[in-house]
Parts: C-alpha cells; structure tokens; sequence
C-alpha cells in the first residue's frame, strides 16, 4: 500500500500540462534523426553561428522523444516521461527496502524528495539521469562485495550517456563511495576493504572510457566543461546557486536530512562514510548548480530513510504489529490523496480531471502568426527562452538567432547575452553585425532587452499581451510600418521593469503622418491608461484637426464617432453633433451613430430632425428589434 501511494503520489506529479520548451528542440534534433538518419554534428538550427560543432551526446533521447510523438503527440511524451520517473522511484523503493528502510518510511521520504523534485521532473533527459543514479546505488553494494553484476555498471553508463550528458554524474557517484570505502579502510584495515577500493577505482575508470562511447566521443568532456562557468557569462537560471527564495523546499529537505544525521550521531547511528560521500558530493554540486538539487534529494535518500528506520524501531517495536499495518495503510490512501486533491481542483477550475497536452498559454502565438503573415522570420531575432519553440515550429525553413542549447554558441555570443546593461548604439550595432531585420521579444514586462531597440531603427508593429515585434526600418518593410507601427518606446529598470513610453510624434524615418499617428497614440493611451481617457481625446482630438483626407476615410469616422458619443455624453451636444455629422458624412449607414445624433438633436430641442433621424434607423435595421424601437421613437417625436 505504501509503495502504491508513492507510485499514485508521483504519476500525479508528472501528469500535468507539458510546459517545458527545450524539448521543442530535442523534438527537432529528434526529427533531425530521423529523417537523415544520422546525429547532427553542428549547429543546424541557427542563423548566427550554423557552423558551431555541436555534439550532444543526448541524441537517443531526442530520438526516442521524436517517436513517442509521431505516436501520439505530446500526451505520449507527458506519459512516456511519468513511465521514466515512476520506473525511478520504483527502483529506489527497492533499494531503500535493501538498505534496511522500512516500507513506510522509504514511501514518505521518496515522497518529500519528489515534492522538493516537482520542478525538475519534466519531458528533459535530466529524468534518465536519475534512473542513472538509482541503478548506480543499487549496483554499488555488488562492487563493494566483488560480485560479477557490478560490472554492469560500465554498460549502464554507456546507454546512460547516450540519453543525458549527466551521465558523468555515475562515476562521481562511484568514486566518491570508493573514497568512502578507502577511509573506512584507513580507520578499521581489512583486506578486503582494500580489494574493494581497487574495484571502485577500475570502475570509475571503465566508466570514465563509457562515457566516450557516444557520436560525442572525448567531446562530452568538453560539453560539459562548457557548462561549468555558464552562470556567470550568461545567467541561465538552472544554472545559478541553490537560493532560500527560489528553492525553500529543498533547503528545508536539507535542514530535515542534517537534523536526522545529527540525531543519529548523538543515538550512535552514524551512516558509512561510503553512503555519506556520494550525497555530500551531491550537495556541493547544487549548491553551485540548482539544476542537481533534483538529484541531491534523490540520492539523500539513501541516508534519510535508513536513518529513520533505526530511530524508529524502538518505538515502533512498542506496537502491535496490526498497528504498523494499518499505518502502512494510512500511509498508502495518505499520498492517494495528496495524488487526487489537484486534479479534483482541476475539475473544479477548468472541467478536466488530467491535462497532458501543450499548455500553450505561455506561447507568443499570437505574434508568430502576425510574423509569418507578414514574412518577417527571415534573419529575425528571438529571445535565448523561446528559441526551442521556434525551432520546432519553424525548422527546416526557418532558423533561429538563439536558442537554450549553451555548446551551439561560442562563449563570445553566451557573454553578450548575459549583459545586463547595453546602450542602443551598441545593441543596434550588433544587429547589424547579425543582419537582423525583425525581433520577438516575449516576457516583455521583465525582459531588459525590451527597452534596446532605437526607434530611430526599429519600428515597433506588434504589442499584445507580454509580447513585442520590431521591425528594422528598411525600404522592403516600408508598407508594413505604415500599416502597423505603433508609437512607443520602452525603458527598463531593475525595480519596476519595463514601461511603455508614448512617442508624440513620429520617428523621421517613420512612413506614418502625424494625425494617422496622433490616432495611433490616442489608441495606445486608451490601452495604457484603463479608464482614465482624457490622454487618449487629447489625441485622437489632435489627430481629427489635421487637414482633409489626412486620415483613412474608416479611421476618421471611427473617431469622429467615438469623440461624439464621448462629447454627447457628457453634455457637450453642439460640439458632439458637429462630430457625429462629419462621421456620418464618411459612413452614413452607422445606426449607432444615428442614433447618437438623434439623440443630441433630441437634447438640442430638434425634434423633427431628430425624428428623420430615428426613421433613417429605422429603414436601415428594418425587421430587427431596433428598427422597431427606431420607429416608434419617430412617431413619438412627430406627434409631440
């Protein structure tokens, strides 16, 4: 029952809307594959650097992952990762359960480390590393005894990398038990001891030379050289130190597992330095790198639950053993539970008890069909986040300017990346090194880059949501600006983010008219200000005072309507007649402004006019609910 509710507990962790866009790239390496047949060996997907070597050993990954989606899209991939990870806490079920771990305890502790683990178990090979490390820790005790199966941890490494660079991980995880071994043996000599230090260190060595046993051969070493420093050149955020703000539950999972070897210590349970060292190995690396918190809290295991069964025992051997079975129980319906909760939350919220599909709420949609409307992915800059979308969406047609894959980009490009200051010249400047024409920005709110394109040289023409698009102001882009540019700027600072600045008048190289974009500026004031409008009447009011065919003939009776309804409303009918004629000059079937003018001519004590209005709606909408009311108001009117 325990093991049951582990199993429940952590399907229901992984079984959740697929929100993580690197696999968007690993499907098109994975599709790569397939259709060649053969492991890309540079950087295929990228405009800026397409002859970068780039060799990542987790291709059988990708491979695997490309086909579960030709099988059934990517609710198999969400299903196809949950098999990986339960598959892993089934196996370190077993080996807590071999290390003395009562079956309770080994639930509820393999539990809290999948709670702490929740943000890492996503569709990313990092899950086959974990697999990796569980059957490292159940091959251990073999190589400590000299057991023929240890040698199978040299194949295990071997596949191991070929589904996941984290592979090197098995190795450390031997040597540091090796190292574990040695010390044991410097404070209590046996020859066998001895022996066992030999075989850890030949392990370590064999699986060391597996790791090369990929199309990356030695490479590996230099991928993962590459990632050592990254943070520093280029704050991705997997890659900074373990944090108390970002990362509390694994802090406090590393509070509770110090507390519990400490108990330990004073009730003379003390663990074996060879079980000790891989976890504090572990440690130091997410320390340094949260992205192996994930595999600190899993290899902790390995002391946590051991520990706590010793401490237990007198206590629970205070109990009748129907008691313990009834807790195991309890325990099992407990992590059910815990599995059920958010899914009936669910159902509450959106009618589905399980969502595996795309969450494409986080996706810049909207703007990409804007982009490709208007053909403007060639050369077009996007952000290091969303590259791995559209390289899936895009490939082979389109490539892209940057994307999550680090090793496909020289150090150089990954150090200008991570500036966090840059003036326009400068960013401009590196543009046209680039020969970049359009950009997308998403995460516009927070992202800094926003508020480095000089309108002078880039006009913005898209702006929905958290999403942006600029386009350089070429020749060829000319009628697209024209249509679209929308007048502002941005800044950004660290406290507040971006804001929107509004440009009074346009650039000098900008092909829209000063009252086409006093109307375009009412509009943006319109959406920024929510309610408060007199920025927006100013202008729009300053755009209707240009001269005769200035505007677009729809725009102006659009805002000559819109102005007169404002007017009439708040009492300022001769001024709102005056607008609501010039619109219906321009549109004269509009029945809602007819029927604005019919009522300032009502206010104006017109009546006759004011009934020839009313008719006019009336003959318009005949047969229709308004064309009624229109008619009985003129006959109202005309009989007064």
């Amino acid at each position: 029952m325990a093991l049951l509710g582990l199993v429940l507990f952590v399907a229901g962790l992984c079984l959740v809307p697929l929100q993580e866009t690197d696999l968007f790239f690993r499907l098109a390496n994975g599709e790569e594959i397939l259709r060649t047949g053969y492991v890309p060996g540079r950087n295929l997907f990228s405009f800026t650097f397409p002859d970068q070597p780039y060799l990542d050993s987790a291709w059988l990954f990708d491979l695997a992952t490309a086909g579960l989606y030709r099988m059934g899209g990517f609710q198999a991939v969400v299903v196809g990762k949950t098999a990986i990870v339960v598959a892993t806490f089934i196996a370190a079920y077993l080996v807590l359960r071999r290390r003395g771990s009562g079956r309770v305890i080994a639930a509820l502790v393999l539990a809290a480390a999948a709670f702490c683990m929740r943000e890492r178990l996503v569709e990313r090979p990092h899950v086959v590393s974990l697999l990796g490390e569980v059957a490292v820790l159940s091959l251990l005790p073999a190589l400590l005894d000299g057991r023929r199966r240890a040698w199978l941890l040299v194949p295990v490494v071997a596949l191991w990398a070929n589904l996941h660079a984290g592979a090197f991980v098995g190795p450390l995880l031997i040597g540091l038990a090796g190292l574990g071994v040695l010390l044991e043996e410097i404070l209590t000599p046996s020859l066998v001891s001895r022996r066992a230090v030999f075989r850890h260190a030949l392990a370590v060595a064999l699986c060391a030379l597996a790791l090369m046993a990929t199309p990356a051969g030695p490479g590996i070493f230099r991928y993962l050289s590459f990632h050592a420093d990254i943070f520093a050149i280029h704050p991705v955020d997997e890659f900074r130190p373990l944090a108390w703000r970002s990362d509390a539950p694994l802090v406090i999972y590393a509070a509770v597992l110090a507390l519990v070897l400490g108990l330990g210590a004073v009730q003379r349970v003390r663990p074996r330095a060879r079980d000790l060292l891989p976890v504090l190995g572990l440690a130091l690396l997410a320390g340094r790198h949260v992205r192996f918190g994930a595999d600190f809290a899993l290899v902790a295991t390995i002391l946590v639950a051991p520990s706590l069964t010793i401490l237990g025992a007198r206590r629970a051997g205070r109990l009748a053993p129907g008691y313990l079975g009834h807790f195991e129980r309890a325990t099992g319906a407990l992590l059910a539970l815990l599995a059920l909760v958010p899914r009936m939350a669910d159902v509450e919220r959106h009618g589905r008890f399980m969502d595996i599909e795309l969450d494409r709420a986080n996706l810049p949609l909207a703007a990409l069909r804007f982009i490709d409307t208007h053909g403007l992915r060639e050369r077009m800059y996007n952000d290091f986040e969303t590259g791995a979308f559209l390289i899936w969406q895009g490939y082979p047609r389109h490539r892209v300017f940057v994307d999550p894959r680090l090793p496909a980009y020289p150090r150089e490009f990954h150090q200008l990346l991570g500036r966090s200051e840059m003036t326009r010249e400068e960013w401009t400047r590196t543009m046209d090194h680039f020969a970049v024409t359009s950009a997308l920005l998403d995460y516009a709110g927070i992202n800094r880059r926003v508020a480095w394109w000089a309108p002078e040289q880039w006009a913005l023409v898209f702006r929905a949501q958290d999403t942006r698009v600029f386009v350089r102001r070429l020749p060829a882009a000319r009628d697209l600006i024209a249509r679209f540019e929308i007048p502002a700027s941005f800044t950004f600072t660290a406290d507040e983010g971006s804001a929107t600045i509004p440009l009074d008048t346009p650039p000098a190289a900008s092909p829209v008219s000063l009252c086409e974009w006093k109307l375009r500026l009412g509009d943006l004031f319109f959406d920024l200000d929510r309610g408060h409008d007199q920025r927006a009447l100013d202008a729009y009011r300053q755009a209707l005072a240009g001269p005769p065919g200035c505007l677009a003939p729809e725009r102006e009776a659009a805002a000559c309507a819109w102005l007169g309804a404002i007017d009439r409303a708040a009492g300022r009918t001769a001024q709102a007649l005056a607008l609501l004629d010039r619109s219906l000059f321009l549109a004269p079937d509009d029945t809602a402004v007819l029927a604005n003018r019919a009522l300032a001519l009502e206010t104006l004590a017109r009546p006759r006019e004011a009934a020839q209005a009313w008719s006019r709606i009336a003959a318009i909408a005949a047969g229709s609910p308004l064309g009624d009311r229109a008619r009985e108001r003129a006959r109202s009117l005309t009989h007064d």
